[in-house]
């Protein structure tokens, strides 16, 4: 495959509003809802953290990348999905009258995320929603490598999971991390290329537990490895089993 550019970065998590704020170390504890301006108060009403968490990182990454965010192709990935809508909407059927909120259903889809970015920007172009377990990064992320090689041009991928709600929290306890990445066919800046299956690479040692658990944690430290300008194979997998990799290329 072409090698492709990486040309803007988004980042939300609890306590780091966006890429400086994580790299840095300066932990904000008023940061515990993401702003997703993108999408108006109307329209975000009902929506999760987790939608907005995604709409957040798309903007940064856009807005990093010089990109028109109501024309670019979009890419979301997720290991759990709208989980704490659905938690909700399981227990109205079981612990309440059994009848369901219209709004909570419509956001419980996998691609409410997306449904929410597209009609608030107005953006008709492609967009998915990809559901790969915990490699949902990379899943993601060879969808919108194959679709630059088809078609060019630039694109966003966006890879997040909140927090497990009760009473899941007691069977994961990852972080809520959300990570956007834009990416072009064409470009002076960082690239990936080399895609393979291929040998461990060095992980960073510096992640928390609870982050490196989260599905997006491999786009965390290629986002980590760029901003350090740390050149060579990255890993595109989570630890355990099979690793996808790619070189990451830095401009002299």
């Amino acid at each position: 495959m072409r090698p492709i550019h990486i040309v803007g970065f988004g980042l939300w998590t609890p306590g780091f509003p966006d890429p400086t704020a994580w790299r840095e170390g300066r932990p904000d504890p008023d940061v515990v809802k993401p702003p997703c301006r993108l999408v108006n108060a109307r329209l975000k009403r009902g929506s999760s953290r987790f939608a907005n968490m995604l709409g957040e990182v798309v903007e940064q990454a856009a807005t990093a990348a010089s990109i028109d965010v109501t024309k670019v192709p979009t890419f979301y990935g997720s290991s759990l999905g709208e989980i704490e809508t659905m938690v909700t909407l399981l227990r109205m059927l079981y612990e309440e009258e059994g009848k369901l909120s219209p709004n909570r259903f419509k956001n419980s889809v996998h691609n409410a995320a997306s449904g929410l970015v597209s009609i608030g920007t107005e953006n008709t172009a492609f967009s998915t929603a990809i559901a790969g377990g915990t490699r949902s990064f990379e899943a993601t992320l060879i969808e919108a490598w194959a679709y630059l090689e088809q078609e060019g041009g630039s694109v966003i991928l966006a890879v997040a999971d909140d927090r497990a709600p009760e009473p899941l929290d007691a069977l994961d306890d990852h972080e809520a991390l959300a990570i956007g990445i834009a990416l072009a066919l064409e470009g002076d800046g960082p690239r990936l290329e080399g895609l393979r299956a291929g040998e461990p690479v060095d992980r960073n040692a510096n992640l928390s537990a609870a982050l490196r658990a989260s599905c997006a944690s491999p786009g965390l430290e290629l986002l980590d490895a760029v901003l350090a300008r740390r050149a060579g194979p990255v890993a595109l997998s989570p630890l355990g089993g099979p690793q996808l990799v790619a070189d990451l290329v830095l401009p002299a």
